[in-house]
């Protein structure tokens, strides 16, 4: 059996779990650091999105804090870049 290339097995782990990779949610994740700066990307995940609502999950209340005060910059960047989300608020919530 021949092997599969790296790229191949993380194609096959989507489609598994039912991940679109042409999704907005989907893009919203590869662009996350762009989106939040770079010395959040590792402590502050994406959670979930439902009506308008993004939910973020940190892993210190320090990272929360600082999500918090870049809250009006992130928002302007997600609505810049992905208004088909309809992205409206965010909310943080400690522990990843």
């Amino acid at each position: 059996m021949k092997e599969k290339t790296t790229q191949e097995v993380l194609e096959l782990l989507l489609q598994r779990l039912n991940i679109d990779r042409s999704s907005p949610l989907s893009r919203v994740h590869r662009l996350w650091g762009d989106i939040v700066g770079e010395d959040l990307v590792l402590n502050a995940k994406i959670h979930d999105l439902k009506r308008g609502v993004l939910v973020i999950k940190v892993t210190h209340s320090t990272y929360a804090s600082m999500v918090m005060m870049r809250r009006k910059v992130i928002l302007a960047r997600l609505k810049e870049r992905f208004p088909e989300l309809k992205i409206t608020q965010i909310q943080v919530r400690s522990g990843i």
